[in-house]
């Protein structure tokens, strides 16, 4: 079944996008599931209260425990629970709802927003109020949520809804737990032997990790190494600056000072330069600096970017592109790719073919070499990268624990079950 997503085109005005999904899975498979989903985790409170050890713990908002299953409890169970989230993936009905695949989901409206389980929802929001259990991407931020952890709508000053970034599962921010995923995918991509060693660099800010860059190379010279070392970097630009990006350095440990070489790449090109480019250039230097009367490192400072992400000006807040955390973990995917299989290139290649050769290594985005795919097949892909981290996540608090994904009930037994 495809969605319609609509979105502005100052050419062309409304233009439609579809996000394809398998022709089987409709509406009312998503409400089935759903309501079976929301069956099995007020199933597994109801066994929580019986056998609680929490003395009083599931009569703290009501007496009634069905009215309590219905609102508190699931609140209650991760407030008398260090380990809430993992214990209800321990459920095989619960885990395997969570954990779907893309092709499972069905998406409303032009939004592109996932048809989420009543209780599947204030799972999520409750498990985001501690640290490192966040499931990107498909959390409200506290500002939106309610008493039991339900998502709500905020109004302006007149009663109207008001829109913002957080409140659409596409257009939520990268958080700690999506980009240690991405960072650790890009480290097993440069975990290949390689005649140019690659070290992957996620740590603090831009700044902090040019300066974990110079840190390592000056260590190695100290070792006495006098091996090249290709550097690639992936982080936020600032504190003040959401916006992430990538860089590749390449270093000689007999001269930490000044990198080899120094590649930024970013995601917006609007007007010929990235618009990060003149501060990027300033830390840099910062982190580099050269005695007077010696060039600058930041003037061997080369674009290697990609015009992938569309800018906000004039974008409806439900159809912005933040995903600028997927575009920078592709582009230095490929700069690995292209250090392990063509070093020579990294080494003395010019910056052009360097940004062909990697376009040419990111088919989620690209045709071919230079070739962008249409922005509906772009945005698509980032919405099932942004489920799939969510399901990498869940994966990764499961720990060893495998779930049958292909073993599904019949909707029809499980109707005659609740009716």
């Amino acid at each position: 079944m495809n969605i319609a997503f609509r979105t502005l085109s100052i050419e062309d005005g409304p233009m439609n996008c579809e996000l394809t999904r398998q022709p089987y899975y409709t509406k009312e498979r998503a409400d089935w599931a759903n309501n079976a989903f929301d069956h099995a985790v007020k199933q597994f409170l109801r066994e929580w209260i019986d056998h609680s050890t929490v003395a009083g713990s599931h009569i703290e908002a009501d007496p009634d425990t069905d009215l309590f299953i219905e609102h508190g409890a699931l609140r209650s169970f991760f407030k008398h629970s260090d380990d809430a989230l993992e214990r209800l993936l321990r459920n095989d009905a619960i885990a395997r709802h969570l954990l779907r695949p893309i092709s499972e989901v069905f998406f409303e409206n032009d939004a592109y927003e996932p048809m989420l389980a009543l209780f599947e929802k204030r799972i999520y929001n409750l498990a985001a109020h501690r640290e490192h259990l966040e499931v990107p991407f498909r959390y409200s931020p506290a500002s939106r949520q309610g008493t039991h952890g339900d998502t709500v709508g905020l109004f302006d000053g007149e009663g109207q809804p008001k829109e913002d970034i957080g409140m659409y599962f596409g257009t939520r921010r990268s958080d700690t737990t999506a980009l240690t995923i991405l960072g650790d995918q890009l480290r097993r991509e440069a975990a290949l032997p390689a005649r140019l060693p690659v070290h992957v660099v996620t740590e603090g800010y831009m700044d902090e990790s040019l300066r974990l860059v110079r840190g390592v190379t000056e260590q190695l010279q100290a070792d006495g190494s006098d091996q090249l070392q290709c550097f690639v970097i992936q982080r936020r630009h600032a504190a003040d600056d959401r916006h992430l990006g990538g860089a590749l350095l390449l270093m000689n440990p007999i001269n930490p000072a000044v990198p080899e070489r120094v590649i930024f790449c970013d995601t917006l090109n609007p007007s010929g330069q990235p618009p990060w480019w003149d501060k990027f250039k300033q830390k840099v230097d910062a982190v580099f600096p050269q005695p007077e009367g010696y060039p600058a490192v930041s003037d061997r400072l080369e674009d290697g970017g990609v015009n992938l992400q569309r800018l906000h000006d004039g974008v409806p807040v439900r159809h912005q592109d933040i995903d600028c955390a997927f575009y920078s973990a592709s582009m230095v995917r490929a700069l690995i790719q292209l250090v392990q299989s063509t070093p020579d290139l990294i080494q003395t290649g010019d910056i052009r073919n360097i940004v062909a050769e990697m376009t040419a290594r990111m088919p989620e985005y690209f045709e071919a070499a230079n070739q962008p795919k249409d922005p509906a097949l772009v945005r698509a892909e980032n919405v099932a990268r942004r489920w799939n981290t969510g399901r990498e996540a869940l994966q990764n608090l499961m720990g060893p624990k495998v779930i049958d994904m292909s073993s599904q009930e019949d909707p029809d037994r499980y109707s005659a079950e609740v009716a």
